[in-house]
């Protein structure tokens, strides 16, 4: 039977519905994940930490793409200010260029600025002087000559070559994130003057943290800087900018604690690899669905879970008007394919939303949704293939070694899906349940006209 007018309106909302974005605290559509006590909760690692800390903290936190990081960063935001802390959140894409690589000046810079930031829109003002105010006079007030990139200019200082021309505010942050040259020259001004560029953010910092408690009280101020984990590079520079993060996080990890603040920044997953044992990070893992043994039992607790996300984005009785009498088995094609991703099982409902022609949805548009979202991981190269089929044999990232071009090969891995970062106590890894034959089929026939 054609679909009605109200099926194409209750398709048309659910498709909205479906959309993969963070959720504030307290949206209907959020599944809780983590209250399960036989499981850690991230949040509530990084709650803890900062709770029980003194005045000031580092902590690292990330998620692969479609993990809901954003999400549970929200949630830990709502959650501190129960407690009564005063949280400024920033995102660091509003200031850095993900695809090039990332100096600790830069980085300095942003934690200042994007602080402040987050302070003005609480109606906090640093003895009404912005950071980007304040930055522009250091560079100005700064003298060191740089004759091999022709900053010396009759009459100016470098720093007055390189901030002269630009506005505080607008122009300055827009330079730091889209004109490679003036980051460059930033860079080159600073080189030798990191501690000193340091002692400046630290100062500002603590102007900062002391007018937000004049006007708040005297509340602990945690500042969350979200988006760190995008810088990733690309085709291009994949390698450089991983060792631009890299030294971020080891030559300059002092550098990441900040005067009266406690600090929660999301980096990029690839470090656990790139730096074992040196740097703590609290992961998101993929919802488990399946035990870390040879048959891939099945685990009910993640099942759950999954059901109980998709079922919060119907309105009531929608789940048995677009799947049929049995929503559950019915929806359980899509939730068996997804491996433990929300943006997978949200992809897979929206593309059969798209193909419903009637209702509920048909065998054969689900599988047709399926083979539309398994298209987007294909083709698979034989290299890849075979890592991944090791990958699932063993349960392990398989990593050949920590050099940048297996961390960032691996890291494309996790990123796109292809591979899952799972815990059950102890962290393991699988293979996307929607590639997994393909990935068989593509090493059986390489093999094959090898004669292996």
């Amino acid at each position: 039977m054609p679909l009605s007018a109200s099926d194409e309106q209750f398709l048309k909302t659910l498709f909205r519905n479906l959309e993969d974005k963070p959720l504030p605290q307290g949206d209907a559509r959020y599944q809780p994940v983590y209250d399960d006590p036989r499981g850690d909760d991230p949040v509530d690692l990084l709650l803890k930490h900062i709770d029980w800390s003194d005045v000031s903290s580092v902590q690292m936190f990330s998620g692969f793409r479609g993990s809901g990081k954003t999400t549970e960063l929200f949630r830990l935001r709502a959650q501190l200010e129960v407690r009564g802390y005063r949280v400024v959140y920033a995102d660091s894409l509003d200031y850095l260029n993900p695809a090039e690589p990332i100096d600790i000046s830069e980085l300095l810079i942003v934690l200042a600025g994007a602080f402040d930031d987050g302070l003005s829109q609480l109606g906090v003002s640093v003895a009404g002087e912005s950071y980007w105010t304040r930055l522009k006079n250091y560079l100005i007030r700064t003298e060191v000559e740089v004759p091999e990139i022709g900053l010396k200019v009759e009459g100016e200082t470098p720093g007055q070559s390189l901030a002269g021309g630009l506005k505080a505010g607008l122009d300055l942050k827009l330079a730091l994130k889209t004109t490679p040259s003036f980051r460059q020259r930033l860079r080159t001004v600073m080189s030798g003057r990191i501690g000193e560029l340091k002692n400046q953010v630290d100062k500002f910092l603590e102007d900062a943290v002391k007018a937000a408690q004049s006007k708040f009280g005297n509340q602990r101020i945690v500042f969350l800087l979200d988006s760190l984990e995008q810088i990733r590079g690309s085709l291009s520079n994949e390698e450089e900018v991983i060792r631009s993060v890299e030294r971020l996080f080891t030559h300059h990890e002092r550098m990441l604690k900040l005067p009266y603040l406690h600090v929660v920044y999301t980096v990029p997953p690839w470090l656990q690899f790139a730096m074992p044992n040196a740097t703590q990070v609290v992961m998101i893992p993929s919802i488990r669905q399946w035990n870390n043994d040879e048959t891939r039992s099945r685990y009910e607790r993640g099942w759950q879970v999954l059901h109980g996300l998709l079922r919060r984005r119907f309105d009531e009785g929608g789940c048995e008007r677009f799947f049929g009498p049995d929503p559950e088995q019915a929806a359980g094609r899509l939730i068996a394919l997804c491996g433990g991703h929300f943006r997978d099982l949200l992809l897979l409902v929206r593309e059969t939303v798209l193909r419903a022609r009637a209702l509920p949805v048909s065998e054969e548009v689900t599988e047709a949704a399926i083979t539309a979202v398994r298209g987007n991981f294909l083709p698979i190269a034989i290299e890849d293939a075979e890592w991944l089929q090791e990958i699932g044999r063993l349960r392990s990232a398989a990593l050949p070694s920590a050099r940048a071009g297996d961390v960032s090969r691996l890291t494309r891995f996790l990123d796109t899906h292809f591979v899952l970062y799972l815990t059950n106590g102890k962290e393991w890894y699988d293979t996307h349940p929607l590639i997994r034959e393909e990935v068989a089929q593509i090493v059986q026939r390489s093999r094959r006209t090898s004669g292996q």
